[in-house]
């Protein structure tokens, strides 16, 4: 699957954060991030992330011992999402830079294809912390769980799919529970919607 190259509106060219991924390997042979961020509010726009939390699938296993999860420090006033996730200023006071966590969060997940639940949300965040903090641009191949049903009314919530599936359920609200979750719920619809290589997935740019 070729990628393009992006150019910034000025005259320097931002850096793409994109990569290739081989739509003839089977899905045991390639590497799979499933993340979520917790965000200042739902603007793709004006608002930021302020936590990311991933987990890793290779040889369509969870690696635990792979977890990533980051909280990070605000570039502007928090908002009212407190009341949704239960972070508090002070918990980002004590978070990384973004700077550093765009760095690590590109690194962590660099060639694996991206996965998570209503997944354009997560993109889009990650895509304003490449632009403002790493000068550059992320339009990866993406998977949002999403396509994977049937029927995409059924999916009111991750936990009502959970329930519907018996999958495990977490007691916390926060990204990087989110993210195994929804990873348990992708090894469960690969399993049974008979998806056998890359390009059996419903990838997309978002």
């Amino acid at each position: 699957m070729k990628r393009w190259l992006y150019k910034k509106l000025k005259k320097d060219v931002w850096e793409a954060f994109n990569w290739e991924i081989k739509k003839e390997k089977s899905l045991e042979e390639v590497c799979f991030v499933v993340f979520d961020t917790e965000t200042t509010g739902l603007d793709l726009k004006k608002d930021e992330a302020i936590s990311i939390g991933a987990v890793k699938i290779e040889g369509l296993k969870i690696d635990l011992s792979k977890s990533f999860y980051r909280l990070l420090k605000l570039s502007k006033d928090y908002g009212e999402s407190i009341k949704v996730h239960g972070i508090t200023p002070r918990d980002l006071r004590e978070g990384k830079g973004r700077k550093e966590v765009c760095e690590e969060f590109i690194n962590y997940s660099m060639g694996c294809i991206l996965a998570g639940f209503f997944v354009h949300i997560d993109i889009a965040m990650i895509r304003n912390l490449v632009e403002k903090e790493c000068n550059g641009v992320f339009y990866p191949y993406a998977i949002d769980l999403l396509d994977m049903l049937e029927d995409q009314k059924e999916a009111s919530s991750l936990e009502d799919l959970l329930k519907r599936y018996k999958l495990p359920l977490s007691l916390f609200h926060n990204a990087l529970e989110d993210a195994y979750m929804t990873a348990l719920l992708l090894l469960r619809n690969i399993k049974y919607g008979n998806y056998k290589k890359v390009k059996d997935l419903p990838l997309k740019v978002f």
